[in-house]
């Protein structure tokens, strides 16, 4: 559902700003109509594929697959030992903002994450308060908060293994789930 949502704020946005003629639009939108059937049939294929091949020029391919980087980012990253929005995470969140205004019927729970560094104390109200910046800027942008609710895991549940800084930095993230 937060694909779908994403997509077509994102198909919106991008077709009131493109200069290509409505028939690009139109490609576009049967597009965008193949890649819901293919994600309803089997979620885990992929966009592409031979009817899109055949019926899209290579600059409409390359939107769609702009609208598909942006439309997975269910998450958010942060500094070390930090809590607070960065630029590219206000980036994500304001594409969020902007499919929760078109669906108000839509609830979230914003899931707070740490890496394995520190106590489970630490990290738990670490990721609480990560969840909560998240939440903040979402209500500031003009989400209502009932709809909002947060949950820390702390280091609990680490998006990836391993005791590199790039692995740590992955597993530093809040998370945005459709309830």
């Amino acid at each position: 559902m937060l694909k779908k949502i994403a997509l077509t704020s994102l198909f919106l946005l991008i077709i009131s700003c493109q200069t290509k003629p409505d028939n690009a639009a139109t490609k576009i939108q049967e597009a965008v109509k193949i890649d819901d059937q293919i994600i309803e049939e089997n979620p885990y294929q992929t966009i592409e594929n031979e009817q899109q091949a055949k019926t899209l020029n290579e600059g409409e391919v390359e939107i769609i697959k702009e609208i598909k980087e942006v439309e997975v980012q269910d998450r958010v990253f942060f500094d070390y030992n930090s809590s607070s929005v960065g630029s590219e995470s206000s980036k994500v969140l304001d594409v969020q903002i902007t499919w929760l205004k078109d669906s108000p019927q839509i609830k979230i729970t914003i899931e707070g994450h740490c890496d394995e560094r520190g106590t489970r104390e630490y990290n738990i109200a670490l990721g609480e308060k990560r969840a909560l910046s998240v939440k903040n800027y979402l209500v500031n942008g003009g989400i209502d908060s009932s709809r909002i609710q947060i949950i820390s895991y702390g280091k609990e549940r680490p998006a990836y293994f391993g005791t590199e800084e790039d692995v740590y930095a992955k597993n530093r993230r809040a998370v945005v789930v459709v309830n």
